[in-house]
């Protein structure tokens, strides 16, 4: 019985060895998962970030205009309305930036890696190459002689 003593001992270190392994890549596809999520995350909020300071863009060029409109001489970033509009599209840029450096960060992290399993080298195969041979000629039933197979036809150009 050593011959089953054998197969069985194999069979349960392969099992083991196939667990640990659906164990390690779960664990890394985990934390694979949880890295693209946060970035996911992060870049969402850089898009919304960007909608709010483009629609503060439109405000400011609306507002401008009509200062241009009602008093063309006049300066319009001595305007308050106009000043309020700025600084919000500068407490944007800074927002937009440091989520932006929040994604480099999360970008720069080191790939999780699985554990290095050891495996035996694969034996070199040798490729077989099939050669096509070319078939008989035919004979006819009518006198038995062979004959060279019909070439196809060739399809008719149809003019329109």
């Amino acid at each position: 019985m050593a011959f089953w003593d054998k197969v069985s001992s194999d069979l349960k270190k392969a099992a083991k060895e196939g667990w640990s392994a659906v164990k390690e890549g779960a664990r890394v596809a985990s934390e694979k998962g949880e890295e693209v999520a946060k970035v996911g995350k992060l870049r969402i909020k850089a898009y919304s970030t960007n909608r709010d300071a483009e629609k503060l863009f439109t405000e400011l060029g609306g507002a401008v205009y009509d200062l241009a409109v009602k008093t063309p001489l006049d300066n319009p970033l001595s305007n308050k309305d106009v000043l309020k509009i700025v600084e919000r599209i500068k407490k944007l840029e800074e927002k937009t930036a440091k989520v932006e450096s929040e994604i480099e960060k999360s970008a720069k992290k080191k790939p999780v890696k699985a554990k290095p399993k050891t495996k035996a080298k694969p034996k070199a195969v040798k490729a077989k190459v099939a050669v096509k041979k070319k078939a008989p000629a035919k004979a006819t039933k009518n006198n038995n002689k062979e004959t060279k197979p019909k070439a196809k036809a060739k399809p008719s150009k149809v003019n329109s």
